[in-house]
């Protein structure tokens, strides 16, 4: 099964359990995009409307064109280096309170080639959930105390999905918070104020990298346009091939 018939699954089971909408489907890519033109870096840069996401071509219901990220190449660099050479270099370090990579475990909802024996109440993407998990015990905060995320949003289910996973919101609440501009970078829980995925592509490895830049530049709070008021503590987090999650916790 390629990736966008398993995402629209994904968003099918999330329509059925919360009534998800296509319009609230469709306002994830909105908001992605609208924050996209104030970043130089970003694939593309271009504002759509509402009515230009579900009218674009439908790939696998209900997910269409403009609500899953392209495949794309890329590069990101990041220094990392010990606080006494950082504070030669900068007055400004961004430090990292925690860094995790986990794997997925066999109760995990989304079969892998695995034996999967999924419990009551889902358990999907369980690689990136734990990989979060630790990233927050490393640096000794919890959701309450994120100024960002930046999350992998392959499709549009990813925003609405992963920050209930991990505890920034309650099950059901995600739609709420997109409608009422929660998400985005004024709002009580900015999530991806790059423009992520659906902005850049699908180029995990270098994306992963970028989150670190991204949220290192918020930190600084030199993001322009597209900044986060007061940003003191960010997450990043990524997924790969095979069950494999990872998470960073910066703070400034």
């Amino acid at each position: 099964m390629p990736g966008p018939a398993f995402w629209a699954l994904l968003c099918r089971q999330r329509m059925e359990e919360y009534g998800t909408t296509e319009e609230q489907l469709a306002q994830v890519a909105v908001k992605a995009h609208k924050i996209s033109v104030h970043n130089e870096y970003a694939r593309f840069r271009k504002e759509f409307t509402l009515e230009d996401v579900l009218g674009s071509a439908l790939v696998s219901y209900p997910l269409r064109l403009y609500e899953i990220c392209p495949v794309s190449d890329g590069a990101a660099a990041a220094v990392i280096c010990s606080a006494e050479k950082a504070r030669q270099w900068t007055t400004r370090p961004v430090w990292v309170a925690g860094s995790a990579v986990a794997t997925a475990r066999f109760d995990d909802g989304i079969p892998r080639g695995l034996a999967s024996m999924t419990p009551p109440g889902r358990t999907y993407h369980s690689e990136a959930a734990i990989a979060v998990r630790k990233a927050f015990e490393q640096a000794g905060a919890g959701p309450e105390d994120l100024s960002l995320v930046e999350l992998q949003d392959n499709t549009v289910y990813y925003e609405l999905a992963f920050p209930e996973d991990w505890g920034l919101c309650k099950p059901g609440e995600a739609e709420h918070l997109l409608e009422r501009g929660e998400t985005l970078p004024t709002g009580r829980l900015p999530i991806n104020p790059s423009g992520g995925f659906l902005s850049f592509g699908e180029a995990t490895t270098a994306m992963g990298v970028f989150q670190v830049c991204e949220l290192a530049w918020q930190l600084r709070g030199e993001a322009g346009a597209r900044q986060v008021p007061d940003a003191n503590l960010a997450l990043g987090q990524t997924l790969g091939l095979g069950g494999n999650g990872t998470a960073v916790i910066l703070k400034r």
